[in-house]
Order: C-alpha cells, then structure tokens, then sequence
C-alpha cells in the first residue's frame, strides 16, 4: 500500500514529528526503539482515521466496540507504546510473545527483534486477529506469526526454554501462570496489571522464586477477554454519582457504607504537599496499596462535586479504605500559605468510626512522606499463590498469584 496521499501531510514527515516528540517527553530513550518508530507505518493499522491523528494521538485509537459500545480493541497511544518497549528491552534474536493483536505494536517488535528472531501475536477474537493479520502483511511485516487463542493459556508451540519477552497490550486482572511458566529464567513480563482499583503497566523481571517489578506505568487498557477477565465490584454511594470501586473480592457492606455516606463527614489534613508536576499522587496511591487493607478507588461525576457530595476528588478518582460501615478517602485542596500550584493532601471520612479510620489513612501517607517520598517507585512482587513462603505487610490476592507492594 503507498504512503502517499495520505492526509496533508506525508507519513514520513509525521513519523519523524511523532519520534521527535516522543524523545522530548522521554517516552523514547532509545536508538533502536527510536528507528522503529521511524520505520514502521503506523497509519497502515488505522485507516479509519487520518494518519495525522494516528501519529499525532496522545490516547489509544480504538478499533472495535462490543455491542454496548464498549471499546474492546485498540492501538495504544505512541507515548504508551515507546516506554512499555523501552521497558521490555527487546534485542536483536529475541523471541516475543505479544497477547493482544492490534498490529502495530507487533510491527515494532517486529523491527527490534529483527530477521534473527520472532514475534507471536495472539488474540481471542477472530475479528482481530484477521485484520492485524492483513495489515501486518500489507505494512511488510507478514513474518510475524498471528494466532487467534485465548493469551491468558499456555500457547501451543511455545519456544523451548520460553519466551525471552512477554508483552501484554490488554488490561489483566491477574498473572496467570501460562505467562510465568512460558518466561524464559532471564525473561521480562510488561503487563497493564489492575490491583486495588489502580491500573498500571508493570515491567517484571525473575528474582528468586517470585517476580519483581522495575518500572510501573499508569496508563489503561482495554480489558482482557476470556477465562480470566474479572471485573471489580462497584458499590454506589450516591446512585451513579459516586461509587466505591472494590477488587479483589475484598469485603464490603454496600448498605452499610451507603449509610455511612449520607451521613455527617469529617475532615482530616495532613500537611504533606505536593506540586502540579510533581508526579508524587500516582506513587502514593501504589505505596498506600501496599500498606493500608481494605483498600480501593473512590470515583465520582462532576455533577456530585458541584452538588457539595464529595470533596475535591480527580476524575480517576482518589484512594479510598474501609473498615464495617465507615469509609474515607483521599482529598485535595490548595496549599495554605503556599504558592499557586501547591496542594495539599487531606482525608475526608463518613460513618461511625469515620474519625480513628481517617488518621489510620491520614498516618499511612505522612509515613509515606517521610519514608518513601524520595526513594522512587514502590516495587511490586508477584508470588504464586500455592508458594507457602511467609509474605510481610499487606498482599493483594489475584486467582492465581499474591502482590506484596513495598
């Protein structure tokens, strides 16, 4: 297929933009990941939309909706792409598993791998996998291997001794074991994992019996179909104005936090700030994962904030815990005495022991201040769930394999 006249502008003059780009915001750190970009045409994946919006597209490019108009299938926006490649450090003669097909992705694998090694691209849904399968072969790139089968089971076939990279590019609510069993000893995972309510792209590498997290993205995903999707539990506080997002079948009396919620509240301040660009609130809310149980997400429309129900809550919604029939979360105001641009971190609580939780929450993210608030990103350990090895602090159990976060 020709890459010209295509938009306004040609696809090469928006490659190299996008590349630039990409390495101004640091997403690319790489030569190698660099000419990939430079090399694949994007475009190719998309057509239903411009190749100017494709390299320009600071989302995902959704491809498919299900019935109910819910996305199902996507490629990834650029930024996302470049720093879960830059984490995977794929080389020349690797072998890469990619679940989840949209094409592309599986095109730069396909460059960073080059003619020595191999990518096996699959995906649960037959719609797909023929259409990554063609536009793979139009885009130059027909060597990679395209299967329809559900990713969260072992693949038939797999490279003895595993896959030296496991890429997932769907949203997982659990490691399964055919991901960890078909790893090589030396092998990376990168998967957009959801825990608690959050949702992050976590680089793992092996370290003992267990693997151990070295780079965690936020960013969101399309979720995984088949046998292993799970979706949390929502508990509506306040109709669909505002709800209590629970995962990981933790324990939650919806009638009794509902109450607890339209009663009186109370509010805590902290005295820990943090900046506009700061970066600091997506650490804490990993950190608070790992050190405060029942934890999950408080989420909430604007409509609820302006009718007074809520305090300042962001759009992804704020930490929330629990305990019988009381409830707080995570709130934020401006910073008294400081400079525009400064906040603070505060805790607002409802229900009968709305008090003692909120300086339960409130003493969890001054520790985190003092303790972890220059010490970079929390690591994240996933255990096998049959390991009877002794975990400290608090586990996030999944199906078939337990977080600790410290």
């Amino acid at each position: 297929m020709s890459e010209t006249g295509v938009g306004t502008e040609a696809p090469d003059v928006l490659r190299k933009r996008m590349v630039a780009n990409l390495r101004a915001r640091g997403a690319i750190a790489s030569d190698e990941v660099a000419d990939a970009f430079l090399t694949v045409p994007r475009h190719l994946f998309a057509p239903e939309v411009s190749a100017t919006e494709v390299y320009a597209a600071s989302e995902a490019v959704f491809i498919k909706y299900d019935s109910r108009g819910k996305p199902v299938s996507s490629i990834s926006a650029p930024w996302l792409q470049a720093r879960m490649l830059e984490a995977a450090g794929v080389a020349p003669g690797m072998r890469v598993l990619e679940v989840g097909s949209g094409g592309c992705n599986a095109a730069l694998l396909a460059e960073l791998v080059g003619e020595e090694g191999s990518v096996t691209s699959v995906d649960i849904d037959p719609d797909i996998t023929a259409r990554a399968r063609t536009f793979l072969g139009e885009a130059g790139y027909s060597q990679v291997q395209v299967q329809q089968a559900d990713g969260a089971q072992p693949l038939p076939g797999a490279p003895e001794g595993g896959f030296d990279r496991i890429i997932v590019t769907v949203g997982a609510a659990d490691l399964v074991p055919a991901w960890v069993d078909q790893l090589a000893a030396d092998g990376r995972l990168v998967v957009p994992l959801r825990f608690r309510g959050l949702s992050r792209t976590i680089a793992f590498a092996r370290e003992e019996d267990h693997l151990r997290s070295d780079t965690l993205i936020r960013s969101g995903f399309v979720s995984i179909q088949g046998g292993s999707a799970h979706a949390p539990r929502s508990v509506r506080l306040a109709g669909r104005d505002v709800r209590l997002v629970v995962d990981e079948n933790q324990e939650a009396d919806a009638d009794a936090l509902v109450e607890a919620f339209a009663g009186p509240r109370h509010e805590r301040w902290t005295g820990v700030e943090l900046g506009e660009q700061e970066g600091l609130l997506p650490r804490l809310e990993v950190w608070l994962a790992g050190a405060v149980a029942p934890y999950g997400r408080l989420r909430a429309t604007q409509e609820a904030a302006e009718r007074g129900l809520i305090g300042w809550v962001l759009e992804r919604g704020m930490p929330a815990a629990w305990d019988h029939g009381s409830l707080a979360y995570l709130t934020l105001r401006s910073a008294p005495h400081a400079d525009s641009g400064r906040y603070e971190l505060g805790i607002i609580s409802h229900g009968p022991d709305r008090e003692q939780l909120a300086s339960r929450l409130s003493d969890a993210v001054v520790r985190f201040d003092r303790e972890a608030r220059n010490e970079g990103e929390p690591v994240v350990r996933a255990h096998r769930r049959d390991n009877d090895k002794v975990l400290h602090g608090v586990t996030v159990d999944k199906p078939s394999t337990r977080l600790t976060i410290a």
